[in-house]
C-alpha cells in the first residue's frame, strides 16, 4: 500500500538532511471521535506545556481533522500572532474543548445514512457536510479556508480516487489539490473550513465521496501529464483521508525537523467483532493496518537513527513515566488493552463518561511520551498534570461507562441496545 512518495525506506529520496531541516509539526491521526477525543486530551496537555506554541504545521486526518477545525476556527477568532505571546493558546475549554465535545455526543453517521433518502437530496449540498454542519453549530461553516491563519499551518488531508493520491488542504500554502492532480492557489470562499473538514473524514461506504466540480482548468503543476488529464481532473472524488495516510505524515516528513504524532488510529486486533460487517471488510483493514504500520516504523527508526526528532504516542499505550511528577494517575495496562484500545472507531453518539476516559488517557500519555526530552520546546515549563476529568480515573466507573464501547450498531447509540460484552 506504500506509495511512491511513503517514507517507506531511511534513504528517503527527496527527504532532506538533518541539518537542513526545519520545523515542528504535529499530526493528528484518524480513527474517528474515538481518536478525536484523544487528541483533544493530547493537545490539552501540549497546550499546558507551552509546546503547542511552538508547532508550525498541523496536520490532521479524519477524525483528527474534526479537532483540527475546531481549533484551526478558534484560532482565527483571535487577532493575536504565532505563538501566542503568553506561550499558551487562552479560553481553551470554550474554544476548542467543549465544542468537541458537544460533536462527539451526536450522531452523525446515521444523520448522514438517512439524508441520502430525503427529498431533494440532489439539491442540497453533501449529505456529511450537512451533518458536520448542523452539530458544529455553524462554525466550520462561516470561515472561508483561505482565510484561516498562516501560522500555525494546518494541512487537512484527503484521498483523491482519480488518482490514487493524498489531497490536502493547506492554509499555510493557501492552496488545495494533490501532486498528481496539481493545485488550486488561492481558493474560492466556497471551500469553507467545514468542507475540508468534511472532505477529509469522509467514511468510505458511509458517506459518497465528495466531488471537486468545475474546477479542472485552474489545477498547476500536476505530475500527470498524460493525454486524458483535462478529463480526470475534472472528475476528481474525495475521500477519507486515512485511506491514503492514517497518521498524516506525507506532508511532513521530508521537511520539518521534529514531528510529533498523536496515534488514535485503529489496528486489526482492535476492531475485530466491533461490528458484523467486519469479516467482509477484513481484507481492506489488513492492508490499512500494514500501510499505517510501515509508516509507524519508518518514524521510530528515522527518530532511533537521529534522521530528525519526535515522538509518538498512542491510544493503545500506557503511560508508564519515571520522572516523580508523570502519570501519577493513569489506566491499567489490562484497562487500557480490554477496554480504551477496543473503543469504537465511529462517529456514533460518545457517553459523557466514553467522553472523559479517551480524553484523560490522550492527556497522561502525551504528559510521558513529551517527557523532558522536548523541555527545549516548551522552555522548560512543566506544570504538573492534571487529568481533565479527574472523577473518571476511578477504574471501575470508568470500565462501566466502556462496557459496551467496542460494539457498534446498525443506527446508532440511543437508537438500537447494545448487549453487554461478554452476553
Amino acid at each position: 500500500m506504500a506509495s511512491d512518495a511513503a517514507p517507506v525506506a531511511r534513504a528517503g529520496g527527496d527527504a532532506l538532511a538533518p541539518d537542513h531541516r526545519r520545523g515542528v509539526a504535529l499530526c493528528l491521526s484518524g480513527g474517528g471521535y474515538r481518536a478525536a477525543l484523544f487528541h483533544l486530551g493530547s493537545l490539552r496537555r501540549l497546550n499546558e506545556l507551552g509546546v503547542l506554541a511552538k508547532v508550525d504545521t498541523i496536520t490532521s486526518v479524519s477524525g483528527g481533522s474534526i479537532l483540527a477545525g475546531f481549533l484551526a476556527h478558534h484560532l482565527a477568532e483571535g487577532t493575536g500572532s504565532w505563538p501566542p505571546e503568553s506561550g499558551i493558546v487562552p479560553e481553551w475549554e470554550r474554544g476548542v474543548a467543549a465544542p468537541m465535545r458537544a460533536m462527539a455526543r451526536s450522531n452523525i453517521r446515521t444523520r448522514t445514512v438517512l439524508s441520502r433518502f430525503g427529498p431533494n437530496v440532489w439539491r442540497r449540498r453533501h449529505g456529511f457536510e450537512n451533518a458536520l454542519a448542523a452539530q458544529s453549530g455553524g462554525r466550520m461553516a462561516d470561515l472561508a479556508f483561505r482565510d484561516l491563519p498562516q501560522r500555525p499551518r494546518f494541512v487537512m488531508c484527503a484521498t483523491d480516487l482519480e488518482f490514487g493520491d493524498q489531497w490536502v488542504f493547506d492554509s499555510g500554502h493557501r492552496r488545495l489539490g494533490s501532486s498528481k492532480a496539481g493545485y488550486l492557489h488561492e481558493p474560492s470562499a466556497d471551500w469553507t473550513l467545514l468542507s475540508a473538514v468534511a472532505a477529509s473524514c469522509c467514511v468510505p461506504y458511509l458517506c459518497p465521496p465528495v466531488r471537486v466540480k468545475g474546477m479542472a482548468e485552474h489545477f498547476q503543476g500536476g505530475s500527470y501529464r498524460a493525454d486524458d488529464r483535462p478529463a480526470r481532473v475534472a472528475r476528481i472524488d474525495l475521500t477519507d483521508g486515512g485511506m491514503f495516510d492514517n497518521l498524516g505524515l506525507e506532508p511532513v516528513w521530508r521537511d520539518h525537523a521534529v514531528l510529533l504524532v498523536s496515534d488514535g488510529a485503529p489496528t486489526y486486533a482492535t476492531v475485530q467483532n466491533a461490528n458484523p460487517a467486519w469479516r467482509a471488510l477484513r481484507q481492506v483493514i489488513i492492508l490499512l493496518d500494514q500501510a499505517t504500520d510501515v509508516r509507524r516504523r519508518w518514524l521510530l527508526s528515522s527518530i532511533a537513527h537521529q534522521e530528525l526528532r519526535g515522538t509518538r504516542w498512542q491510544i493503545g499505550t500506557v503511560p508508564h513515566g519515571d520522572d516523580a511528577g508523570q502519570a501519577r494517575q493513569r489506566y491499567s495496562d489490562h484497562f487500557v488493552d480490554e477496554y480504551i484500545s477496543r473503543t469504537r472507531i465511529d462517529l456514533d453518539s460518545f457517553s459523557q463518561g466514553e467522553i472523559a476516559v479517551i480524553e484523560n488517557h490522550g492527556y497522561l500519555t502525551t504528559d510521558v511520551a513529551i517527557g523532558r526530552d522536548f523541555d527545549y520546546l516548551s522552555g522548560g515549563i512543566r506544570p504538573p498534570a492534571a487529568p481533565p476529568h479527574p472523577e473518571w480515573m476511578e477504574e471501575d466507573r470508568a470500565r462501566q461507562a466502556l462496557r459496551n464501547s467496542s460494539k457498534v450498531t446498525q443506527l446508532g447509540r440511543g437508537l438500537v441496545p447494545v448487549r453487554p460484552r461478554g452476553s
